[in-house]
């Protein structure tokens, strides 16, 4: 069986979406052990280690959603190569479609 070859652009996608909650789950667990332990001082720490890496996983994942868009519309590069559409088949730049006036 053949294993299915992911693009680039999706594998670094899935390994910041690992490395996203690991970094989650550890924050979590270093706030449990210091309310625990007794130490009762604040935790601002957790905002900025957990809350900024998923900014940028937010920002990665738009990045990613518009390439992908991009790719597969009509005259993407995927798109094209899929259906076998030719360059003068899609009608791009045709201005020739008439709006009703009145």
């Amino acid at each position: 069986m053949k294993d299915k070859k992911y693009p680039f652009s999706k594998v670094l996608l899935i390994q910041e979406s690992i490395l996203i909650w690991l970094i989650t789950l550890a924050c979590l667990v270093m706030a449990f052990i210091c309310i625990f332990s007794g130490s009762f001082v604040e935790l601002p720490w957790i905002t900025a280690m957990v809350g900024c890496p998923w900014a940028a996983y937010a920002i990665s994942q738009h990045a990613y959603y518009r390439k992908s868009m991009a790719e597969n519309t009509q005259g993407g590069i995927v798109y094209d190569n899929l259906f076998g559409v030719q360059e003068s088949d899609c009608n791009v730049g045709d201005n020739t479609t008439e709006i009703p006036v009145g």
